[in-house]
């Protein structure tokens, strides 16, 4: 992603200087990075699954550092993506089984997991593959599977995504709601402050997210079918103003789980927890503390 930043003054964020660390599973050496407080640690760890063509380092940092004041947070790459070796995944499950084996790596027997995008299509995956794994699940600017009923993304979103290097309007258009020109630059200039970068997904590597993302949205797979398996607790967050999946598709989303909770956050697009990083890292907070003490 390309970087424009302004001459306004941006805070520090903690998720921008945290370490990269790696652990190896299966002869794949998986990047990772966690945040949180010590008293956090003990928590039910909430693990972040990205977006098409997102490394560790486009979390957005505002939306990260105010979810881990209160959470132990694990930001995750899959295979072959940013410094991550391997083969990249060809399918939705074989992403949400990299996952569970990286998080059993580190040595958690329950995790909750945040999916943004594509992530999502991952968090809805491991929640149904693994029940007793998965305690609950978030999931922000993703949709279910293709059926019928689902409302078409718009017909330029995914020519603009493919795009070696997005302009502040690509950013704009793929990630913000129409006129939200502010928020869009205060997102740009907070990606822009980590200096030790990961590496770019590969083109290899985003060939294969775009085959399993269209077998997803197309209905080539049967996890619609399945949504009615996912018993997890589930928040899903949304704008109103997605490209990629429009609100109708939240409503299926919601329809379809049996335990689920639906936030659409008005003139706000594909990621709203970008447009409105402390409102929703605040709301995800509250619902991961209702699991905490439930599960007590």
């Amino acid at each position: 992603m390309s970087s424009f930043v302004s001459n306004q003054t941006v805070q520090q964020y903690l998720s921008v200087e945290v370490e990269t660390k790696y652990v190896e599973v299966d002869g794949v050496r998986y990047a990772y990075r966690e945040l949180g407080q010590v008293q956090h640690r003990g928590t039910t760890p909430l693990v972040f699954l990205h977006r098409f063509r997102g490394t560790l380092d486009d979390w957005d940092p505002a939306f990260v550092d105010a979810v881990a004041e209160h959470r132990h947070v694990i930001l995750f790459s899959d295979a072959a993506v940013g410094s991550s070796t391997g083969t990249p995944a060809t399918s939705v499950d074989e992403k949400a089984e990299n996952a569970a084996a990286f998080v059993r790596a580190l040595g958690h027997e329950v995790v909750d997991v945040l999916g943004f995008s594509m992530g999502g299509f991952v968090a809805q995956a491991i929640a149904m593959r693994e029940p007793t794994l998965v305690r609950s699940v978030v999931l922000v600017g993703t949709g279910p599977g293709g059926n019928p009923e689902t409302d078409p993304h718009t017909d330029i979103v995914f020519d603009i995504a493919l795009k070696p290097e997005y302009s502040f309007e690509d950013i704009r258009y793929l990630f913000f709601a129409d006129g939200r020109d502010t928020e869009t630059q205060a997102y740009i200039d907070r990606h822009a402050l980590r200096t030790d970068r990961e590496p770019l997904v590969a083109p290899a590597t985003i060939q294969a997210m775009a085959g399993l993302i269209m077998d997803f949205m197309g209905g080539k797979t049967d996890h619609y079918a399945r949504l009615g398996t996912l018993h997890q607790p589930t928040l899903i967050v949304s704008g109103d103003d997605d490209h990629f999946f429009p609100v109708k598709n939240q409503w299926l989303l919601y329809r379809e789980l049996p335990d689920a909770q639906l936030a659409v956050y008005p003139q706000a697009g594909h990621a709203p927890h970008q447009q409105h990083p402390d409102a929703v890292a605040a709301q995800v907070t509250r619902f991961l503390r209702v699991r905490d003490v439930a599960s007590r």
